[in-house]
């Protein structure tokens, strides 16, 4: 939900974005929310690794289920562009927001299509966010993208190799995964990447018992960094772990990003309100629902909240015609996210297990008659 207020609000608000104060910037930090997923997926997906088979049936798992909600989502977003092309830039014209006016609707053709969904979202990257920074200047900007949100589908998938590979070092050898460890600290550093090592990390804590107080300060600590990032301690880390890796050093900015994301990660697991706010039904809902949150709003956004909004904007006051349309694309997204969370999600999910599946030993077909 902060990435999706993140996009609405710079595509009609852009003032807001720009000059919110502090407590209000972190409802909409969507570049904190997007490392806290980092951090969730190698969590996660640590003691999933462990109880999984061989390394390349694990492996080619996490690409089907990947690769099948993307390529829907690039379908998706290909058949709305076509529809509404110009969407966005009509409203732009009015919300005067440059961001909603860069040409974002990519090519809306069958070959950039197919190469998005096979290249760009998943394997290769777009040219601001690839790890294979000697190949970027080949590769297409994000803005060309048919559904930008699948920049962090490329960290999220070599991410979670990472893990794989940390967790069957980890059942092999202990000294070979603590070297494992360095060698990814001193590779990735302060990269986002390195999220997914923490996260990996972390899993130990899933099932230990909250620390309500520590909890509570690592929470406070995260919402500050997230609303207001220009904080002299953390440049002054972000430069010193900068001397001792080999990726370049992102800006104070993002960098600030991870280190809220952490913390308000592990404050969230040690807490056990947060816990239990995090158990109820509404946020389950929200929590099964968030993928496809993620990969649906972006289009949705610059097609049909755009072409609602505009006619909106010429008969009723600015304010009351942003909020018609956020309430129109908030109910839109949720409910084209259910559906694709129950037909398409889903699917990818039993895919993914299905792959390399062989009847056990002792099954029916393997019994004598």
């Amino acid at each position: 939900m902060q990435v999706v207020l993140l996009h609405f609000v710079t595509a009609f608000l852009p003032d807001t974005a720009e000059h919110a104060p502090p407590p209000l910037r972190a409802l909409f930090d969507g570049h904190t929310a997007v490392y806290v997923f980092f951090l969730i997926s190698g969590a996660v997906l640590t003691p999933s690794f462990a109880r999984g088979g061989p390394w390349f049936r694990q492996a080619a798992k996490r690409v089907v289920r990947l690769g099948i909600p993307v390529a829907a989502a690039a379908i998706i977003a290909l058949a709305l562009i076509a529809a509404m092309p110009e969407a966005h830039r009509s409203a732009a014209s009015v919300t005067s927001s440059g961001w909603l006016a860069m040409d974002s609707s990519g090519a809306p053709t069958l070959q950039h299509l197919l190469h998005e969904i096979l290249f760009d979202s998943l394997l290769l990257g777009y040219r601001e966010y690839t790890l294979f920074t000697p190949i970027a200047e080949h590769l297409p900007l994000l803005e060309t993208s048919l559904d930008a949100p699948f920049w962090s589908l490329h960290l999220e998938l070599y991410g979670s190799l990472v893990v794989l590979a940390l967790t069957l070092l980890r059942a092999r050898s202990s000294w070979a995964h603590r070297v494992a460890l360095l060698l990814c600290a001193v590779v990735f550093g302060t990269h986002p990447m390195f999220l997914f090592v923490l996260g990996h990390l972390c899993a130990g804590l899933l099932g230990r018992p909250p620390r309500a107080l520590v909890g509570a300060v690592l929470i406070a600590a995260g919402l500050a960094m997230s609303a207001r990032k220009d904080w002299v301690i953390v440049k002054t880390l972000r430069l010193a772990a900068g001397h001792a890796t080999l990726t370049q050093v992102p800006n104070l900015f993002q960098f600030q990003s991870q280190m809220a994301a952490l913390a308000l990660f592990l404050g969230v697991l040690l807490s056990p309100t947060a816990r239990w706010l995090l158990s109820n039904a509404p946020t389950r809902v929200l929590g099964q629902l968030s993928f496809s949150v993620y990969l649906l709003h972006f289009p949705l956004l610059f097609t049909l909240a755009c072409a609602g909004f505009s006619p909106l904007a010429a008969t009723l006051p600015y304010p009351v015609a942003v909020a018609i349309a956020f309430a129109g694309f908030l109910a839109a997204t949720l409910v084209a996210a259910a559906i694709f969370e129950r037909w398409v999600d889903r699917f990818a999910i039993r895919a993914g297990r299905g792959i390399g599946f062989s009847a056990p030993s002792g099954s029916s077909r393997d019994r004598p008659r």
